[in-house]
Formats: C-alpha cells, sequence, structure tokens
C-alpha cells in the first residue's frame, strides 16, 4: 500500500467512526496508522549530570499491579476487583510495554515505587515476569504500596518487605548502579520518612566523589508540589494568596533533606507517588522530577550527559 493509499485509509476509517458519533480507540486503527507504542504516554526530560557518555533512562512509578492467585483468600479477591476497576485493569499492559520500549530506546529503566497496589502472591509473580532475565537493566526504589495487604490480621512491614525482596530485582533498602559515571542512589521514603542509617549510607556513596541521582517514591514536597498535590487530589481548588503548608516529614527526613540541599553532588531527584508529572527546583544543582502514574500508560525518558 502506497503512503496516500495508506493516508487515504485512515482518514476515512477516522470519518466513518466520526460520523457515527463514536470514539475510536487506538486498538481499532488499521496498523498503518499507530505506532508500535502510541498508547505510551512519555514526558523528556535532560539532566546535565557530568556523566562520562551520554546515556538515557525510561523513568516510571506507581504500576499498581492488582493480581491476585486463584488460592488466595476471598477478602483479597474482593479488594483485587475494587482496586482493578479503579486503576483501569490494564496496568500490567501497560508495564510491559514500558519494559520493551525501555530495551528498544533507552539504557535502563528506573522505576520509584507502587510495582504493586498490594502485597499478594499474585503480584510477585507478575514482578517477577515482567522484570526477569529478558527485562533488560532494571533499578528503582520501593513504594508504600509494597508495604499494603488487604488481609487482616494485616502481616507486618517486615514480612510484606522480605517478600518483595525476593521478588524484585534491585535492593529496596537502599542502592547503589552507577551508569556512565553517574551514581544512581535509591532509598526506602515509603513511610514520608528515611531510616537510620540512609544519611550515612548516603554519605558514604558521597565519598565516592560521583555525580548522584536519588531515586525515592514519595518527593520532597516543596510548596509548588504541594499546592498541585492538592489540586490533583481535590484537597482545595485554587491557591492565590498564601501557600500551603508542607506535608510534615519526620525528623530523620527533614534532616536528610536539609543535608541534600547543600550536596553539590545531588545533580537530580527521581521520584513518583501522586501520579501527575512535574519538575521542581529542590537545591542549586538538583530538580525533583515526578512522573505521572504508570497504570496510565505514562512515563519520562530522560537523557543525561
Amino acid at each position: 500500500m502506497t503512503e496516500c493509499m495508506a493516508t487515504a485509509s485512515r482518514r476515512e476509517f477516522l470519518r466513518g467512526a466520526l460520523a457515527a458519533g463514536g470514539i475510536v480507540a487506538t486498538s481499532r486503527l488499521p496498523l498503518h496508522a499507530r505506532g508500535n507504542f502510541e498508547q505510551l504516554s512519555l514526558a523528556y526530560a535532560h539532566i546535565k549530570a557530568g556523566a562520562t557518555k551520554p546515556f538515557s533512562v525510561l523513568h516510571i512509578s506507581d504500576t499498581h499491579l492488582t493480581f491476585a492467585n486463584p488460592d488466595e483468600p476471598e477478602s483479597v479477591q474482593k479488594y483485587r476487583r475494587i482496586r482493578t476497576d479503579l486503576f483501569g485493569g490494564r496496568q500490567f499492559e501497560a508495564l510491559k510495554d514500558s519494559v520493551r520500549w525501555a530495551k528498544i530506546n533507552a539504557d535502563y529503566l528506573i522505576h520509584t515505587g507502587d510495582l504493586m497496589d498490594f502485597v499478594s502472591e499474585g503480584n510477585l509473580v507478575a514482578v517477577r515476569e515482567a522484570f526477569g532475565p529478558g527485562a533488560g537493566n532494571v533499578f528503582g526504589s520501593i513504594g508504600n504500596h509494597e508495604y499494603w495487604h488487604p488481609v487482616e490480621p494485616k502481616p507486618t512491614r517486615e514480612a510484606c518487605f522480605a517478600k518483595c525482596a525476593k521478588a524484585y530485582p534491585y535492593n529496596l533498602h537502599f542502592g547503589s548502579q552507577v551508569i556512565n559515571g553517574v551514581n544512581f542512589v535509591s532509598i526506602d521514603d515509603a513511610n514520608d520518612d528515611v531510616a537510620d542509617d540512609h544519611a550515612e549510607l548516603f554519605a558514604r556513596e558521597v565519598k565516592k566523589g560521583l555525580p548522584i541521582i536519588l531515586l525515592m517514591h514519595v518527593p520532597f514536597y516543596t510548596p509548588r508540589i504541594l499546592e498541585a498535590t492538592r489540586k490533583y487530589w481535590a484537597w482545595n481548588k485554587k491557591f492565590r494568596a498564601e501557600p500551603p503548608k508542607p506535608i510534615a516529614l519526620g525528623r530523620r527526613g527533614q534532616e536528610f533533606a536539609k543535608y541534600l540541599r547543600s550536596e553539590p553532588l545531588l545533580k537530580g531527584i527521581l521520584a513518583g507517588h501522586e501520579h501527575f508529572a512535574m519538575e521542581e527546583r529542590f537545591s542549586p544543582t538538583a530538580v525533583q522530577h515526578l512522573v505521572a502514574g504508570n497504570f496510565a500508560f505514562a512515563g519520562r525518558e530522560v537523557l543525561f550527559t
């Protein structure tokens, strides 16, 4: 089929569908009318981190997988149905598309938490399948939903962490991965705080003398990020005067944030949690990059130079 014929065919298809008053689903378009990854909605960013060689990562977050094995309790099955309806039921498809896109177009895939919506055997199986040997280079951090379980009595945070740690291909408490001279450091801040040893572990990474990109699930809330959060989650409608009060971090988190703002080797922060995309200055040398929810096929390609 020639290019002119293909264009005409697509135009006739759209005209007919719209004339009937319908909304055209991408999946119904002829193959020549859509790309392989047209359902992915990607933002883009450039971080000048001082890399020895340019590279890119696909940053995704908040996939919220909602699987449960048939033999898991009815309370889990009920919660699975509710949450699957909430997130649209295509989360695993979005994750697989993101993994495949990253293998073709980027050097790494980074996921910053809430990969699963709740801890279940079905979700753990899905994580192993998505992030198995064929997934390419994968790194990331843990989210608050990796500690969530819908069954009473709920398992401890330690029990949830132990299950996830066996399925995820990266260290969930604190991790480091150097890519072309840039040190990607991940921490678990899913409890709106940091652990006792996070500042010490981070200081060890600083001693390496490499530029650092911090991976975390919950961002540090600047007034602008908090304002956007409250609008997105409909806590209030408009802010035109005084900025909203910041969400309180724990004492360790506040001290860690203060320390990070004075660290010149910190070149950027990749986070999620809020389900919307935003970029906000954090320190003289670093910008926070929040990525929208992967359950909605969203992500951000970040170029590092």
